[in-house]
């Protein structure tokens, strides 16, 4: 009996262990599944952005379909493979330190694309701004240019006028000051 039951527990653990070999067959590689999370897990923050929720399923589905055939694989084979890593918590982990990497590294990258595209725009607005100031000065400018203008046209008017009014004076203080014989 004894035999029998130690037989038994060595083909159970003989049958287990194959099976163990077998849950691995079909499994994501542990780099390309690193890169797949990498890029399913932006789509899902890219996703739960998204405003519209009505047509977050249609698009979510279309993008992890995307996804999928870029990695050259398919919704059963990703499920059988995050199966898999979770029975493995200590490769899962070290698989999600990668993947925090390169989220960040990602994040990183595109922080300071934005820093740089708002220094370019800060720098168009302060041109703009400064454009706007020399125009504005440029228009004071001629406004005073123009009111002097009016303003020595109008005394120069103005003494013509007197000089006409006090020619027109004298001619007449002459014809009547001029003696009668």
């Amino acid at each position: 009996m004894r035999k029998h039951i130690i037989l038994f527990f060595s083909a159970l653990l003989f049958l287990s262990a194959c099976e163990q070999s077998d849950d691995s067959r079909g499994v994501i590689q542990q780099d390309k599944m690193v890169r797949l999370l990498t890029d399913v897990h932006i789509v899902d923050g890219t996703l739960a952005s998204q405003p519209n929720m009505d047509s977050l399923y249609t698009q979510g589905t279309g993008k992890y379909m995307y996804l999928f055939e870029q990695y050259h694989t398919d919704s059963a084979q990703f499920k059988k493979s995050v199966k898999y890593y979770a029975v493995h918590p200590d490769v899962l982990l070290k698989m999600y330190d990668e993947i925090t990497k390169r989220i960040q590294a990602k994040a990183d990258s595109l922080n300071k694309i934005i820093a740089s595209e708002n220094e370019v725009v800060r720098k168009k607005e302060a041109i703009r701004l400064k454009k706007e100031e020399k125009l504005r000065k440029d228009s004071l400018l001629i406004k005073a240019k123009e009111n002097a203008l009016k303003i020595k046209k109008d005394s120069l008017a103005n003494a013509v006028k007197i000089k006409h009014t006090h020619k027109h004076k004298k001619k007449s203080k002459k014809l009547t000051t001029t003696p009668v014989k």
